[in-house]
């Protein structure tokens, strides 16, 4: 079983929230500490898929010590928003809406594209705490169709039913599900789905970061066959501030009747503004597969049996 798979299982998943709800804060970000330590010394799979796609981000030129650091924090980061997430479960309304701020721009979008009949399609990204988002967005009211992976491991199932309880419909990637989506977009309705999950049977590669990547082409394909407006949203933690929501949109969709080429081209569209917010803060871009086809390289010194985890 890969490193990932494992930590993704529903045992460990339902331990998860079991700590959460029964540990205060400080212990809880403690041992998200401690399990980055252990990550960042064993280094299995998932720590070079890691730090190969913070290279990328960060670029060649980045010490190698610096850039395990960014890795490790990677880790630690995670650890932290999994507590505050499962923390947060179970919450009341009134006390889930305060655990993101929400910008009153997006829901002056929504209401706006209700208005003209308009659907809103949400892309989100993996930056920090996008589960705890969720759950805020349910809390507020909002009555959305979650587009999630097609074929999800065992905890992702523990989670989607989580989403479910906050008000979502959630659905995994299917040709029906998406033709669902078209019609509750182009009837007014709301739509999420994550704008950078890689998806590497796509033919065509999307430059990201100045090399070809293994970004979607569906969310594009989504917006134009909807003509919803699109906006993308991205999770930022401070600790002085908690976690924040940030919105860029609405993004007008390329349309000059070469439907491929557009397709394309609005996806471009899109990896630009998802560049801006990985760069700001790439320790907070939970990202655990491979966004580019070359595999990570792995130094010397780091080449040990130990290293290989």
């Amino acid at each position: 079983m890969h490193f990932q798979d494992f930590f993704s299982s529903k045992l460990i998943t339902q331990v998860g929230v079991f700590l959460a709800q029964h540990v205060p804060r400080n212990v809880g970000y403690g041992l998200a500490q401690m399990a980055a330590n252990i990550i960042a010394r064993r280094k299995p799979e998932v720590y070079w898929t890691v730090r190969g796609n913070l290279r990328q981000i960060i670029g060649p030129e980045v010490n190698e010590n610096a850039l395990h650091d960014v890795t490790r924090e990677v880790f630690a980061h995670a650890g932290q928003t999994h507590y505050d997430f499962f923390n947060a479960i179970g919450q009341p309304p009134e006390i889930l809406v305060k655990t993101v701020h929400i910008p009153e721009s997006l829901f002056m979008h929504i209401d706006s594209g209700m208005a003209q009949g308009r659907g809103v399609l949400l892309l989100g990204m993996h930056m920090s705490n996008f589960d705890l988002v969720i759950l805020t967005l349910g809390a507020h009211g909002l009555r959305i169709q979650l587009l999630t992976v097609a074929d999800p491991q065992a905890g992702f199932y523990v989670l989607n039913r989580l989403r479910v309880k906050a008000g979502f419909e959630v659905t995994p990637i299917t040709p029906e599900s998406l033709r669902a989506a078209v019609r509750r977009l182009r009837n007014g309705g709301l739509v999420m789905t994550a704008g950078d999950r890689p998806i590497p049977e796509d033919r065509e590669l999307i430059t990201f970061f100045g090399r070809p990547a293994y970004l979607p082409l569906g969310p594009a394909r989504l917006a134009m066959m909807s003509g919803a407006t699109v906006l993308m949203g991205g999770c930022h933690y401070d600790s002085q501030e908690g976690y924040m929501l940030h919105i860029t949109g609405p993004i007008e969709m390329v349309r000059t009747g070469d439907w491929q080429r557009d397709i394309l081209a609005n996806t471009r569209r899109l990896s630009t503004i998802l560049e801006g917010y990985v760069r700001a803060h790439p320790e907070q871009w939970m990202m655990f597969y491979p966004l580019w086809p070359e595999a990570p390289v792995v130094s010397a010194e780091d080449s040990s049996p130990l290293a290989t985890g």
